[in-house]
């Protein structure tokens, strides 16, 4: 019987890494360690790039004015309790404040807010650049 030898496949030889020389290596073997960085400070994804907020005084007035117009409107459509719990009153229940004017105070306010989020701050004109003659 004839020993058999262990030959690789075509397909085997093509996946084996390349062999690499004593010098390389070495070299790998040596190279120094990645430096960290921890001097660096991040700035956060919220910043203007400075540390003014991203929204002036007119922004959150016109933010808090919709909040508060948005509480109205939910006061306004939960109205009151029915005075006596037997008995059933539509009208009270379907009258026109809770049904069309409560709801045009939240959209009202909802709008306001996005009003408020949306507006830019007023940019500061620099009057150096212009030259007078």
């Amino acid at each position: 019987m004839a020993k058999q030898q262990n030959r690789p496949t075509p397909q085997q030889q093509q996946n084996r890494p390349a062999p690499q020389s004593q010098q390389q290596q070495q070299a790998r073997k040596t190279a120094p360690a990645p430096v960290r960085r921890t001097a660096e400070k991040k700035e956060s994804i919220f910043s203007a790039g400075s540390n003014e907020l991203i929204f002036g005084r007119q922004n959150f007035v016109l933010m808090g004015i919709g909040l508060a117009l948005v509480l109205i409107g939910l006061a306004t459509m939960s109205g009151g309790g029915m005075p006596d719990p037997n008995k059933w009153e539509p009208e009270r229940i379907y009258s026109p404040m809770r049904i069309t004017v409560a709801p045009i105070i939240m959209v009202a306010g909802f709008v306001t807010v996005i009003f408020g989020i949306f507006k830019r701050k007023p940019v500061l004109s620099d009057n150096s650049n212009t030259a007078e003659v």
